[in-house]
């Protein structure tokens, strides 16, 4: 328990070092109680309680502070919403997001990768090229091929201001957000021209084909349950949601793989050997990576240790007793996926990245401890998808090049919207179609 006094010293590190601080609180007790005002907010350490709150007691559990602040800003999308709400554009999403429909993506993906890695030169910013590199894939696979160069670079320019608004917003006090301050106005303006940019790039002629499948495709064949189609607000939360969950979470996994594997040249070559061998023998791109173990576990492992999300929030609906902690309802409850994932309790390799962790026959996994996509109904929908893109995005690069080196500006990481590195000081050597470096 935290008050008074307690509190105040307690919360004097958060400033100076977030990730230490948030690291700390799972080394030292299973339950956190911050009591400030009268109010309470819940930090959860043990991963059998951070279970039973997504899976076991999901009912009793809807989306807490952090997603009310973003949803004003962002909308509410699949990412934001709540309860029956959730479930109605789950429903719907699923339609894009199954395995089948995934698949079917694969070629735009794979256009865009391939395009994106030609443009690559021997020296450059690897985290800017991948950010790059995965949003143009959610653009192209949103979107449809219609999108121009205009199009995509307006929306482009905008949601990394719109990213830097949603970490601001989940930690500044409400009473400032109110307030019309040069920041707020730059953020909600930053917004205004994102929806603006989506909108134009949503409402751009299209080719009509009932077998397009994009993810405006798919929206325009939706029907609520009134029988009307959805509107274009809704279309339009839905591509800002996927947008600022898809993109940024993905290209700094793949930042910080970039990362590992120039310190790990021998497990660099080993992962470039396999992935060229299933191209080889004709292994296609799919979420199921059971065909490329070791791209397999060195994923896995790398969303165990470079974690990109900090911390997520939960609100108790009604009155519930944790392990004899009484929370009332609309108390806000917390846990850290990067925390735990880094917790020597549950993973030897702790903060190390340890391809081994998750090599079969290795020690079974604590439920609970590892959620890259969260658990429960309101896991990630885009999951299969992610794992999908990671596959892609990683043999065509280690295909293509070699990292010799990659250098991240926070090398322990900074927590924004997403734990970042910053900028990767990346040299590449581009290799012939055999593997071999070109000269």
């Amino acid at each position: 328990m935290h008050s008074g006094v307690g509190l105040l010293r307690t919360l004097l590190g958060l400033p100076r070092d977030p990730l230490a601080w948030v690291a700390e609180l799972n080394t030292t007790a299973d339950i956190h109680v911050f009591r400030a005002l009268g109010k309470d907010l819940v930090f959860l350490t043990d991963p059998l309680l951070v279970n039973d709150m997504l899976v076991d007691r999901k009912a009793s559990f809807d989306k807490g502070i952090f997603y009310d602040r973003v949803r004003r800003l962002a909308g509410n999308g699949v990412v934001l919403a709540n309860g029956e709400e959730h479930r109605r554009q789950r429903g719907y999403l699923d339609q894009f997001f199954k395995r089948e429909h995934v698949v079917g993506l694969s070629e735009l993906m794979l256009d865009v990768v391939r395009e994106e890695l030609a443009q690559w030169e021997d020296t450059l910013d690897i985290d800017a090229a991948l950010h790059r590199m995965t949003f143009k894939i959610l653009a192209a696979t949103m979107f449809g091929t219609e999108i121009d160069h205009e199009g995509f670079d307006r929306i482009h320019e905008w949601l990394g201001t719109v990213l830097e608004a949603i970490m601001f917003r989940t930690v500044a006090p409400n009473w400032y957000l109110r307030i019309p301050t040069a920041r707020n106005r730059r953020h909600s303006n930053a917004m205004d021209q994102l929806r603006a940019a989506i909108t134009a790039a949503m409402d751009a002629p299209r080719v009509v084909d009932s077998e397009r499948l994009d993810l405006i495709s798919v929206m325009r064949s939706v029907r609520g349950p009134s029988g009307a189609p959805l509107t274009a607000d809704e279309m339009a939360d839905q591509i800002v949601a996927i947008t600022m969950a898809g993109a940024e979470t993905a290209a700094t996994a793949l930042s910080w793989l970039t990362v590992e594997l120039a310190a790990d040249p021998v497990l660099q070559n080993t992962l470039r050997q396999e992935l060229t061998l299933a191209r080889d023998h004709g292994v296609e791109y799919g979420p199921d990576l059971t065909q490329t173990p070791v791209l397999e576990r060195v994923l896995s492992e790398l969303l165990r240790c470079r974690q990109p999300i900090l911390v997520i929030s939960r609100r108790t609906n009604r009155d519930i007793d944790l392990r004899g902690v009484a929370l009332p309802g609309g108390t806000e409850v917390m846990y850290s996926p990067w925390a735990m994932h880094r917790d020597r309790a549950y993973f030897a390799a702790g903060a190390g990245f340890e391809p081994k962790t998750f090599a079969q026959g290795a020690c079974p996994v604590t439920k609970g401890s590892y959620t890259p996509f969260g658990l429960g109904p309101r896991h990630c929908v885009g999951e299969q998808y992610a794992w999908q893109m990671m596959w892609i995005a990683v043999a065509e690069m280690l295909t293509t090049v070699r990292v010799e080196s990659a250098a991240a500006q926070h090398p322990k990481g900074r927590p924004l919207a997403t734990i970042i590195p910053g900028s990767v000081d990346a040299t590449v050597r581009r290799l012939s179609a055999t593997g071999d470096e070109t000269t």
